[in-house]
């Protein structure tokens, strides 16, 4: 049984890199590169994870098609358990393309696929067990990912002794943070980007914002600030981390590749400053070029290269 269990969306990611503007209707418009990618934030997350050499299993469908039969052996290779990954006997891949701007920030078109079938409710009591982490990902963008389903998911997580964690998305139906409230009691750390914390509270500051989900939150709140690193608090103090300096040309997938890097932290027993630290060290090296996961080194050559346990 792998240390974590991952839900969350598997996509195929078409990246068009680079794109100032779309063309006009009818037209044509070159760019430099097309680069195709097993993405999606549970896959992001998983693949990620098992870079660092941490035991994963990802769960959910994998469509009904020659993509979904890559993506399985895809994860193999990569060390990623999928006997908790079923393959939907009918529907397709969720696909997105994804139009990255000069400095590496994206635009993205998607279609959930099998993602959207997998129900919470029906994942057997089996699959939690003996597990020290459940990371679920791909809130607002799959839609029966709501707050009382995963709520129910995360309170027999919990109850079979595993840390629960909550990624949350950009809300692409106007919901609102109150309609997590059943997922985040159950919720030991939750993590979500200023921007998503802006849409779904609509106030103006990380500090603000941060307050609103953490009333809202059993356990501990992180919030990502892109370019500009991580916020939380600890024993009552604000801390800010910044992120490390690095030339970005592919964003997609940083957030779940801060959220690898905090879940090693956290089965590594590393304090809070720790784990948001070495998730920030994992997301510099995504976002160095196309997809997410192929540059993240193993955690020993990370301290090794980097100098220290990331603890303090």
């Amino acid at each position: 049984m792998a240390d974590v269990l991952c839900f969350g969306n598997l996509q195929f990611d078409v990246l068009c890199r680079t794109v100032t503007h779309l063309p006009a209707v009818g037209s044509l418009a070159r760019v430099e590169h097309i680069d195709l990618s097993l993405s999606g934030n549970g896959g992001n997350v998983a693949a990620a994870l098992s870079r660092l050499g941490i035991s994963v299993d990802l769960a959910g469908y994998r469509g009904a098609d020659l993509i979904g039969d890559a993506f399985a052996a895809t994860l193999g290779d990569l060390a990623v358990g999928t006997t908790t990954l079923l393959r939907h006997p009918s529907v397709g891949s969720g696909t997105s393309v994804i139009a990255l701007a000069p400095n590496g920030e994206r635009t993205v078109l998607f279609t959930n696929g099998a993602n959207a079938l997998f129900e919470l409710d029906d994942v057997p009591d089996s699959w939690l067990e003996n597990r020290g982490l459940v990371s679920l990902s791909s809130v607002f963008v799959l839609p029966q990912f709501t707050g009382e389903a995963i709520g129910r998911l995360f309170a027999r997580a919990q109850a079979a002794g595993a840390h629960t964690l909550l990624n949350t998305s950009w809300a692409v139906d106007g919901q609102n943070l109150d309609s997590l409230i059943p997922a985040l009691t159950h919720t030991d750390t939750a993590v979500l980007s200023f921007d998503e914390g802006r849409q779904l509270t609509g106030l103006l500051t990380p500090m603000a914002v941060y307050d609103a989900v953490a009333e809202r939150t059993a356990g501990q709140v992180v919030l990502t600030l892109g370019a500009d690193g991580c916020a939380f608090r600890e024993l009552g103090a604000w801390r800010r981390l910044p992120s490390e300096p690095v030339d970005a040309t592919d964003c997609t997938g940083a957030g779940d590749s801060f959220i690898a890097g905090y879940i090693a932290g956290t089965l590594r027993g590393l304090s809070l400053a720790g784990r948001a630290r070495l998730g920030c060290l994992v997301a510099s090296y995504a976002v160095t070029g196309p997809g997410s996961y192929p540059r993240i080194p193993a955690l020993a050559e990370l301290e090794r290269l980097h100098g220290g346990k990331f603890d303090g």
